[in-house]
Formats: C-alpha cells, sequence, structure tokens
C-alpha cells in the first residue's frame, strides 16, 4: 500500500514549497483545532506527520513555515499506520505574507544532563539510566552514553530544562550512531516521535533562553 503511495513522481512546482522534513507544522484536520506535528517523511507522492491525527479520507488544513516563507494547503488523510498519518501531497500551495518563520529549525549545541532507557514498541521498560544530551531542537537531539545503539532502536529521553519543571520525556528513534574517540562513549542522533504541543513548546522556550542568555553575554 504504502509502496503505491511513494511510487511516483512528486509535483515539481511543488518542491520548493513542501514542508521541511523533521521540522513542525500546524495541522487541523475536519475543522477540529489545529495540533503541531512532526514531518516524518516526504515522498513523491505523500507527506507522512508524526501521530495519528484522523482517520483514512479525513481533509486536513496545513499551515507552516520553510526557510523560503510561509504556506498553507489542505490534504486528505490516505492512509493510517502505527504511530504515524499519510497525508496526499497537495495539488496547490499557497503563499502567505508576513515575515518568515524559523523557529521549527532552531537548534541549540549545548550540553544538558540527562537520562534514558530503551523503548522497545514505542514504551519506556527498564529504569533510567545516565547520560548527556546536546545538539537540542525540536525535531531531535544528540544522547550521549556508555552504550552502543543501533539505529531504528527507539528510546525515551528524560531532560530537565527547567528546575522548577516537571522533565520532559520525550519518545526518540536512533538514526544514527558514532564512537567518541576522545572519551569512547556513544554519540547517538535522534528523531523525536510524537512530540506533545507543550512539550515541543517547552523545547523551544528552552532554546530561546538559552540564545537570549548568550547573545546578553556578546556570545551569539
Amino acid at each position: 500500500m504504502f509502496r503505491g503511495i511513494f511510487g511516483a513522481r512528486s509535483r515539481p512546482d511543488l518542491t520548493d514549497r513542501l514542508p521541511v522534513p523533521l521540522t513542525f507544522v500546524d495541522v487541523a484536520v475536519m475543522g477540529r483545532p489545529a495540533k503541531s506535528a512532526s514531518v516524518e517523511e516526504i515522498g513523491p507522492r505523500a507527506i507522512v506527520l508524526g501521530g495519528v491525527l484522523g482517520r483514512v479520507g479525513d481533509s486536513a488544513a496545513f499551515n507552516y513555515s520553510t526557510p523560503g516563507g510561509r504556506y498553507r494547503f489542505t490534504s486528505r488523510i490516505a492512509a493510517v499506520r502505527e504511530g504515524a498519518t499519510v497525508f496526499d501531497l497537495p495539488k496547490r500551495i499557497e503563499a502567505l505574507s508576513g515575515a518568515v518563520q524559523k523557529r521549527s529549525s532552531l537548534r541549540l549545541d549545548t550540553l544538558v544532563a540527562g537520562q534514558w532507557r530503551l523503548a522497545p514498541g514505542g514504551a519506556g521498560v527498564g529504569d533510567f539510566m545516565r547520560g548527556s544530551v546536546r545538539d537540542i531542537s525540536r525535531g531531535g537531539c544528540a544522547l550521549i552514553n556508555d552504550r552502543m545503539l543501533r539505529a531504528g532502536q527507539m528510546v525515551e529521553v528524560r531532560l530537565d530544562l527547567q528546575r522548577s519543571a516537571v522533565p520532559l520525556v520525550a519518545l526518540g528513534e536512533v538514526v544514527r550512531s558514532e564512537q567518541i574517540p576522545t572519551s569512547g562513549k556513544y554519540s547517538h542522533g535522534l528523531r523525536f516521535h510524537g512530540l506533545r504541543p507543550e512539550d515541543d513548546q517547552a523545547i523551544l522556550a528552552f532554546i530561546n533562553k538559552k540564545l537570549a542568555d548568550l547573545r546578553s553575554r556578546g556570545l551569539a
């Protein structure tokens, strides 16, 4: 089924206006309140968003930003699979006036103490283990620990982004791994899955605060 969805060529006139993979879009399905969802994949005929957002045949309105501008379009849910919703590629994308918003691609290269545990099937199991997190964005982060993980494995990471707030727990998929020669530890690139809107906003607020602190000290 999904081979058929992704098997044809994309429309060349839409290429520069499509959402950017691993960023977030606002999507409202069948008149429901808009939700922030991650762009997991863009194929020749379909766009895959993280999370189950509706039923096959439901229509949806997309609003999002790219480095080239702000856009919107309507689409239809073509398929729903575990943890993801597949939308038809739109026939038309409308450009919106106003300033370009680049916050979905903001990334902060800072080291944060964190914890992690394996999450086979998307559910965390066992006790959290110590680790470090860096290169944080709304789409993912880098997990540094003492154990080599394989691409495709799912883990939960727990982050203390604010001292007075409840720790943020996010589900991430290992997309790349490498050993750090100087320490012997392993660095794993994680892509977040099913990030809740409140957690997405917490990450954005954390990044903006850190960047503001750096600017006030003349370091950014």
